[in-house]
């Protein structure tokens, strides 16, 4: 396995292993270091390309924090063709990606991503007054909330409790994410709907959902279909919001499948 580090002004992430290149998105409150139970083991077949969104891990923030400007700023570094893989808000990004760089993106990949986070009508998801207490908390106590977000990742799953504390061991001595990123990530899952974006995508697609995630509701599956009914679609059925983390030798086994 060969590891690299790239970096410019406004990049810099790991690169590990051979193989087809693949991408891999963080999501919100946490960066690239929460991949790497899985990283390790899939950069036996891979090119693994740890990346860290802007203000999190050691990058700096973006001026405005966008979907756009996200995506030009990690995509500079990034291959010309790749697998992109995407959490939660990681996923948003990758799914922007693959709707306004096509040619950028061979397959994509959502992991307990929802294209529109915030409820609405018949379409199910976090309530909008959870992001606003989150901006309170962020605010005003930002470690505190990431604990306690942090275990609302894990709630539910078959084995919550070791799910937390890897979670928390991985995140161990990593840099705390700028109040920029995490605000304005919020403002991200509050506001962005992909749901168009994702209706209209060509390449082939794998979106992945825990049973007991509270964030991605699993109920949303059967609306997720009638989008895009080509695409394919898994449910673990013991882990939560991190799949990863509570299935990770299924999760891996899921992935090469696809790829």
């Amino acid at each position: 396995m060969s590891i690299e580090q790239q970096n410019n002004e406004q990049v810099d992430y790991q690169v590990l292993g051979e193989g087809r290149d693949l991408v891999l998105v963080h999501g919100w409150g946490v960066n690239s270091a929460i991949w790497s139970i899985v990283a390790e083991q899939l950069s036996q077949d891979y090119r693994v390309h740890l990346v860290d969104l802007p203000g999190y891990g050691e990058q700096p923030d973006v001026d405005h924090y966008s979907l756009a400007n996200i995506s030009n700023t990690i995509l500079q570094k990034l291959p010309e063709h790749a697998i992109w893989c995407g959490w939660s808000l990681g996923g948003l990004v990758a799914t922007y990606v693959a709707a306004h760089f096509p040619e950028r993106v061979d397959k994509l990949i959502q992991v307990c991503t929802s294209m529109k986070f915030v409820e609405q009508e018949q379409w199910r998801g976090v309530k909008k007054e959870v992001f606003d207490a989150f901006k309170v908390g962020v605010s005003k106590q930002s470690k505190k909330t990431l604990t306690r977000f942090f275990s609302l990742q894990a709630m539910g799953s078959d084995t919550v409790k070791s799910d937390i504390m890897t979670i928390k061991s991985l995140l161990t001595g990593q840099p705390l994410p700028t109040s920029t990123a995490l605000l304005s990530g919020l403002d991200l899952l509050n506001d962005v709907d992909l749901r168009n974006d994702f209706e209209q995508l060509s390449m082939p697609c794998l979106s992945l959902f825990g049973e007991h995630d509270s964030l991605v509701p699993i109920t949303n599956l059967q609306a997720v279909m009638l989008l895009s009914p080509s695409k394919k679609k898994v449910v673990f059925e013991c882990s939560s919001h991190a799949p990863f983390i509570s299935e990770s030798e299924c999760f891996i086994e899921v992935l090469k499948r696809f790829i």
